[in-house]
């Protein structure tokens, strides 16, 4: 499943307030009890022919693996994550019970916030196979879906943000591969090296980077995150836009598009295209490019993100919450478990010629990737970026996410686009947000 941060809509925080009130009240009986019955209903996003194959796929392997359990599988709409997650509460409000629900990372804050969901605290320690499986998970990964003490899901995939580069851009520039201890100087520097004007028309049209412009998770969090700075507080109730690093981390963004070193921003759809083309030698996102760009265009490879004043690890994931509407709780749990199950897991992995989207969220499945020959080369550096370094927690996702993401979006634009400079732009967010990022 691809667990990118997508654009969501301000319908999300709307319908927050209109229904979590309903949600808390009707379903804190089955906070404790479970029917016993084998049967669970699962929410997920439709968001497209991928999301029906691969819950189904994961449903289906579960009912063979318990005979006499049955799996309903109910599909909910929405433009995003956001609209989905809002008509999941809806659902509910209306006496709809399912047992787990699809969220991403940034799904964690709404669920827990709404009071939607079981947190699996007691499960994780009284199951004898709980503690194998989270010793085979990154501690980030479980503390990217706890909020307040809650652990909301296990991770079943997840996503880093890491630096792509075109190999055969770099060779023919006669530029050396980045090492993991760049600096925003040497990336500034390697960028301006593979900044070119190849037709003669005095204008860039190979240009060194670029960064997607409809989604902050592979836009600018991780320059924010090793400017050692966040767009949150740590316990996500104020905004933070308006700090000297998340300054410095923009304004370092600003002067590559300034110097021409970068076009401005663009969908990362059209991001992939000109990666591929030759057109951008470098571009950040998680692991999902690579099933856009295999088994076809192989001609690439990963780093870190250049260090700043720090490094942080920034990474988004994907689980199945149990739902305090679940008639049955214990048997969700065991889906739960069946998730991060050694056969799931290996369709994350995948084969060259099909690989996964997400990175395993556990270490030992994750670590067959360069075994099994998934590209690049450098594959094992997506689990060690969370094994090894520091990790940003929280993730900024207050609980009205749509609106809060829609806010930072369109002032990074304004910005951007050169009608706002950074200060002001910055400002006039914070202003906006402080509304937006409540507790």
């Amino acid at each position: 499943m691809n667990t990118r941060l997508r654009k969501l809509a301000l319908l999300c925080a709307t319908v927050v307030l209109a229904v979590a009130p309903t949600a808390a009240c009707s379903n804190d009986k089955s906070d404790t009890s479970s029917s016993g019955e084998k049967s669970l209903e699962i929410v997920y996003w439709n968001y497209g022919p991928a999301a029906e194959s691969g819950n189904k796929a994961t449903a289906d392997a579960f009912m063979a693996a318990n005979p006499g359990a049955k799996v309903t599988l109910t599909p909910v709409t929405g433009e995003n994550w956001g609209t989905y997650y809002a008509n999941v509460a809806t659902l509910i409000a209306s006496g709809k019970r399912p047992d787990l629900m699809v969220i991403s990372g940034e799904g964690a804050q709404f669920v827990h916030a709404n009071n939607l969901v079981l947190p699996i605290n007691k499960y994780l320690d009284k199951d004898p196979e709980a503690k194998t499986l989270t010793g085979d998970i990154a501690q980030g990964l479980i503390d990217g879906f706890t909020v307040k003490g809650d652990v909301v899901t296990l991770t079943y995939g997840w996503n880093d943000m890491v630096v792509y580069y075109n190999t055969d851009v770099f060779s023919k520039a006669g530029v050396e591969p980045p090492k993991a201890d760049w600096t925003w100087a040497d990336f500034e520097a390697t960028a301006k090296k593979l900044t070119k004007d190849t037709n003669n028309d005095g204008k860039p049209d190979q240009y060194g980077f670029t960064w997607a412009s409809n989604e902050i998770f592979p836009g600018i969090m991780p320059w924010v995150a090793n400017a050692g700075g966040n767009l949150t507080s740590d316990d996500v109730c104020s905004a933070t836009a308006d700090t000297p690093q998340v300054n410095k981390a923009v304004s370092f963004l600003e002067n590559l598009i300034k110097s021409g070193v970068s076009p401005a921003p663009m969908p990362m759809s059209d991001v992939f295209t000109r990666f591929q083309n030759g057109q951008i030698a470098m571009f950040g996102a998680g692991r999902w490019p690579i099933a856009t760009f295999l088994p076809k265009f192989k001609n690439f490879d990963i780093q870190l993100y250049p260090k700043g004043d720090t490094y942080k690890t920034v990474f988004g994931g994907a689980g199945y919450p149990i739902l305090k509407s679940s008639k049955n709780p214990d048997l969700a749990w065991e889906y739960q478990k069946f998730t991060v199950s050694t056969d799931i897991e290996k369709q994350y992995v995948g084969t060259p010629e099909k690989p996964g989207d997400s990175i395993p969220s556990r270490r030992s499945l994750a670590q067959t990737i360069s075994k099994v020959g998934v590209p690049p080369a450098n594959s094992d550096l997506f689990y060690d970026s969370i094994d090894k370094y520091p990790t940003l927690v929280p993730y900024p996702a207050p609980a009205k996410y749509s609106a809060f993401e829609s806010t930072v979006l369109r002032h990074l634009q304004l910005i951007f686009a050169g009608e706002k400079s950074v200060s002001d732009g910055l400002k006039d967010m914070q202003a906006e947000l402080s509304s937006i990022v409540t507790c």
